[in-house]
């Protein structure tokens, strides 16, 4: 059921990430072709490029956590083996999801409802703010479920090769 799960998350993000990014590059292709070929500047495609980013940027981070390949100080993991490199990636996945739940998830839905409640829109768009914003919480809830994974499994995630190697070590030491 948590792997299901979990394809269907990582192909909504991956889907998410495709959307972002070519409406981003139509944008700017767009952007710059009414500005030098037509002569007349398109005033939309800056708000909707930089919606496009901040869609773009947490999303791929979401995307990122759920295949370890996210930004990590690995010196010390690349030493451990067996029981302490699965304790280790725990303890990391706990403060990832400590900090993801608190500022992404909590943070993010009460920024989101306060933009709606003030009725905030975008300058040139006038898109309502609590959209854009949506995806700070959306983008936690998914690295939320990919934290809880790992702290279920670690044997799942794609760097699977270390987390085998490790189980394997804790094994034999068990076996011994």
């Amino acid at each position: 059921m948590m792997r299901l799960l979990r394809t269907v998350i990582d192909r909504l993000l991956q889907a998410g990430l495709i959307i972002s990014f070519t409406v981003l590059a139509l944008c700017v292709i767009w952007q710059v072709i009414s500005r030098y070929a037509l002569g007349n500047p398109s005033i939309f495609t800056e708000e909707v490029s930089r919606f496009a980013v901040i869609w773009l940027s947490l999303l791929g981070t979401a995307y990122a956590c759920g295949r370890l390949e996210h930004m990590a100080y690995d010196m010390l993991a690349e030493k451990l083996q067996g029981q302490a490199l699965l304790t280790h990636m725990r303890a990391v996945a706990a403060l990832v999801l400590a900090f993801s739940a608190t500022v992404f998830l909590y943070g993010g839905l009460k920024l989101v409802l306060r933009a709606f409640q003030v009725e905030q829109f975008s300058a040139t768009l006038e898109v309502p703010m609590g959209y854009v914003y949506s995806c700070i919480p959306i983008a936690g809830a998914c690295i939320v479920f990919y934290e809880i994974a790992i702290l279920v499994n670690p044997a799942s995630f794609r760097r699977a090769n270390e987390v085998e190697e490790a189980i394997e070590h804790v094994n034999k030491e068990l076996a011994a």
